[in-house]
């Protein structure tokens, strides 16, 4: 045989072979074809910790052990347990799972509250099995149910009905959305000879999609870059988009001395999503910045584990979408903070408008005195205030009697600035002109604000009744100046 007749027989018994495996070929790529996208369990129940639930004694009473159960509930109400082999609780059989024999009556097992708002396709499955010979559908079942968002129970749409001798089965709903899921199953038992078993109740989901977020979508709003001693820097972004977006496919960044981003880090941690125009404020320790500003919404802050670190005088905070694009900057110095403080340790820096370009001139100024020179997670004491065309100043009541009544206890001084920068003096006089006390002292104010007058003076000392005279003076680097006054009626009987 020639060296080519060989090749020619090699080649006939390949195509041969192929063609005898087609079907199996076919075969293994429509099962490809048909995998599903791949989903991630984020929630399961194996019962591996045994003797928790509900067995009877000698004597007919109910016995139940639940200790460090925190993932599902039992209800129990209406049955009969006469003896230790009558029980509704885990097993160590199989590894672990969950029996009913002879209850007559039925249980409801009920899961915790499971959250799936950050999923899509939530998948539930679990394990409905029985061994024994009863077959009387009435006393013998496991019937499964879900729950969305607290609303009402919903049956499974495969095996949630098992009735009788159905041997082993498992109980699936597919593609469940929603924000919160519990899984209700409904047992019933009543022969000694027969086990009702429920096991490996799982949720499997597949993670949201959401597009990177475009320049303008995120905001830097708010900085802290030079904390007290042992506090700790913060940096607080806006949603300013209509949409909902992840803040582990945000990172922030800053710039070394050639500008090369660098200190890219993701901002991960508890919370999630972030929902459109709210607040979160992004720092390494929320112990090193809660005890020095009024925290509003404690929930509005993410502990991530790093951060850049930003420069105390000048630096640059870098915001950037899953794709590493540039979706905000700022580049910040300590001379943006008001002229007049002496020391900017412990303020921080606002931003005035969401519509104006980040490193605008005139878009960042000094946290309010008022509002504890800084405003972490929560709207901005320099926020723009748009209706407000000059300043204004209101005061009220025009009498006040502060003996904690609930009536007029206190004497209000209100003002609605047209833009940040404005500094504050307030004194207040008794009707013969002297000298009472002053609320404000070279105080920065943010854009709308309140003061509030007590009746006393420097010294906590309350003042008699009569009438007393306010004035409010405003001013700026500008040398805009703006002055208000009012007399007031402290009245009523002081104790």
């Amino acid at each position: 045989m020639s060296l080519n007749t060989g090749k020619v027989s090699i080649l006939l018994l390949i195509v041969n072979v192929m063609i005898s495996n087609i079907p199996k070929l076919l075969t293994f790529i429509f099962f490809l074809n048909q995998l599903p996208v791949m989903a991630q369990e984020i929630w399961k129940e194996s019962f591996t910790v045994p003797e928790k639930g509900i067995w009877g004694d000698e004597g007919g009473i109910i016995q139940s052990d639940f200790s460090d159960i925190t993932t599902w509930t039992l209800e129990y109400q209406n049955i009969e347990l006469f003896n230790a082999d009558d029980y509704a609780k885990t097993v160590t059989t199989s590894g672990g799972r969950f029996e009913v024999r002879d209850i007559n009556g039925e249980v409801t097992w009920r899961s915790e509250w499971i959250d799936i708002s950050d999923y899509e396709k939530v998948n539930i499955q679990l394990e409905a099995n029985e061994t024994g010979s009863g077959t009387n559908a009435s006393n013998k079942y496991l019937k499964a149910f879900y729950r969305i968002n607290e609303g009402g129970e919903i049956p499974f749409e495969t095996n949630s009905e098992n009735l009788g001798n159905w041997d082993s089965v498992v109980a699936e709903q597919k593609e469940i959305s929603g924000e919160s899921l519990q899984i209700v199953v409904y047992i019933s038992n009543h022969y000694s000879s027969d086990k009702v078993i429920l096991d490996e109740v799982a949720v499997s989901a597949e993670e949201k999609e959401y597009p990177p977020a475009e320049p303008g979508d995120l905001v830097i709003n708010e900085i802290l870059f030079n904390p007290f001693p042992e506090g700790e820097d913060f940096v607080e972004i806006y949603n300013n988009s209509e949409k909902e977006i992840p803040l582990n496919k945000v990172y922030l960044a800053s710039r070394d001395k050639d500008l090369k981003v660098t200190q890219i880090y993701n901002l991960s941690g508890k919370k999630y999503l972030l929902p459109s125009k709210s607040y979160i404020a992004i720092t390494k320790d929320t112990n090193a910045v809660f005890p020095y500003y009024f925290i509003e919404c404690p929930n509005c802050f993410q502990q991530v584990a790093k951060m850049p670190s930003y420069n105390n005088d000048e630096d640059y905070v870098v915001l950037l979408n899953e794709n590493k694009q540039i979706i905000d900057e700022f580049h910040y110095n300590e001379k943006l903070h008001n002229p007049l403080l002496k020391d900017v340790e412990g303020i921080s820096l606002e931003r005035n408008s969401f519509t104006v370009a980040t490193n605008s001139t005139g878009n960042w100024y000094s946290a309010s005195t008022e509002s504890g020179y800084g405003t972490p997670g929560y709207k901005n004491s320099q926020a723009e205030n748009e209706i407000v065309l000059t300043p204004k100043v209101t005061f009220t009541p025009e009498a006040f009697s502060p003996n904690n009544d609930g009536y007029n206890d206190e004497y209000q001084i209100h003002y609605e600035l047209e833009k940040p920068g404005y500094i504050a003096n307030i004194l207040i006089f008794d009707s013969a002109g002297r000298f009472v006390t002053q609320l404000a002292k070279n105080e920065i104010l943010g854009t709308s604000g309140t003061f509030i007058w007590n009746g006393e003076d420097e010294t906590g000392q309350r003042q008699s009744l009569g009438v007393y005279v306010v004035l409010v003076e405003i001013f700026n680097e500008n040398g805009e100046v703006h002055r208000f006054k009012d007399g007031v009626v402290l009245t009523d009987i002081l104790k």
